[in-house]
């Protein structure tokens, strides 16, 4: 009887491996065939590639990577020359906008990209647009701002750490300034709660109307107001001023020394061997987003139904939900977010629903249509009002100063 049993189950077994072996096949699509190069400055490309070759098999897709500057450099000339152009490419978020008015990049309507992204966050969209509202580029993942802090950490100075509590604590720099003078003093000094008002810009940014609008520079209150939080914050005797995303910045913080860092959902800093498991993350009283790879197709590419299939591919959440899980990416889709969020909690965040917390800060952060001048003028005025502040400039001197940058950077800027 055993023996007959456990034949039965091993037939079954087989069984079902069969059975999934056909839906496995049946899910992919082995009539779509051919080669497509993919240029990009980001080994992450090879997870994407990956996953498509799972719905793709018969499409090769040769990838190739090169770093830093040289990137930029090699695809704007392979566009102006018109030679040796990749069917696909990525460019990043500092830079991208100075491409995207090319005719040279597709207009991705040909895959109907507004159905594609309809379950997107706005300032997705928005992001993925040209000066003239053309979808001209993809981005399959998001990067919020959040608020990353030690629960042990924040239990002792705080009493607690849990990440509601702990956001409802800090509603404007006001509170943070407030929380920092207390902690500092209760601490002796030896514990900040937050190190530097480098990231207080990087906070609040994106919050705010852009500094350059219609190619004119508009310095709004809100911009006046960040340099008078930055430097009530520096001048309040409890600044550590610890260097954004430097070694001592990132010491305090893994020794519990340092109770919040600004940082997207990707983190080079958290040493996972002392702290896996009591780490954080609470949403900042402004929503934000650092970074973005951006996928754009050739519009003289021979290749382009097959772009167009990669296109979809990327965009969809069963990729990005896949990605998620796989590599730890956050999707762009609210459709993806919302699904994860069902079942997520991470063990090496103390249990916490990430996901959930991500899609938080997604949904509030503004539909600004960024353009070549948006993220690289945010950091000139990080740059020129941190540097004014420490060497005891007013308001007027430092916005000055940052005009004068400005014309030197951008001298079609039209600067009054």
């Amino acid at each position: 009887m055993k023996k007959a049993l456990s034949l039965l189950l091993v037939l079954a077994m087989v069984l079902s491996f069969a059975v999934y072996g056909v839906q496995a096949s049946a899910e992919a699509d082995t009539e779509l065939t051919g080669t497509l190069t993919y240029w990009t400055y980001t080994d992450n490309a090879y997870q994407l590639t990956t996953e498509f070759a799972k719905k793709y098999p018969n499409v090769t897709v040769d990838v190739q990577v090169f770093g830093g500057d040289e990137y930029k450099t090699k695809i704007l000339t392979a566009l102006q020359d018109g030679t040796n152009v990749p069917d696909m490419f990525d460019l990043e978020e500092g830079y991208v906008y100075e491409f995207l008015d090319s005719s040279l990049i597709a207009d991705l309507s040909y895959v109907d990209i507004e159905k594609l992204t309809e379950n997107y966050y706005a300032y997705q969209l928005a992001s993925m647009k040209d000066s003239n509202g053309n979808f001209k580029c993809l981005t399959f993942m998001s990067n919020p701002v959040l608020f990353w802090y030690l629960r042990d950490a924040c239990e002792k100075w705080l009493g607690t750490s849990d990440p509601a509590e702990i956001s409802a604590m800090i509603t404007s720099w006001e509170d943070m300034l407030a929380l920092q003078k207390k902690v500092w003093d209760a601490s002796k000094g030896e514990v900040a709660v937050f190190g530097t008002i480098g990231e207080m810009p990087k906070v609040s940014a994106f919050s705010f109307d852009p500094l350059v609008q219609n190619g004119e520079l508009v310095i709004s209150e809100d911009w006046v107001g960040l340099i008078d939080d930055m430097r009530n914050f520096y001048e309040s005797g409890v600044d550590p001023e610890y260097g954004s995303w430097s070694g001592e910045w990132a010491t305090a913080w893994n020794a519990g020394k340092l109770l919040f860092r600004a940082m997207p959902s990707w983190d080079f800093f958290t040493d996972w061997s002392v702290n896996e498991g009591n780490v954080g993350i609470a949403v900042p009283f402004k929503a934000s987003f650092e970074g973005q790879t951006c996928l754009c197709v050739y519009n003289k590419s021979d290749k382009k139904d097959l772009a167009g299939a990669f296109v979809k591919f990327i965009a969809s959440d069963e990729f990005q939900i896949a990605n998620m899980e796989n590599n730890n990416q956050v999707p762009a889709s609210r459709t993806a977010i919302e699904t994860l969020a069902e079942t997520n909690s991470d063990p090496k965040f103390g249990g916490q629903n990430l996901i959930a917390t991500f899609g938080e800060v997604l949904e509030n952060v503004e539909a600004i249509t960024p353009d070549k001048y948006t993220r690289s003028v945010q950091n000139l005025f990080q740059k020129t009002a941190s540097n004014g502040i420490k060497a005891g400039e007013d308001n007027d001197t430092i916005l000055a100063n940052f005009k004068a940058a400005l014309a030197d950077q951008y001298p079609e800027v039209v600067i009054k």
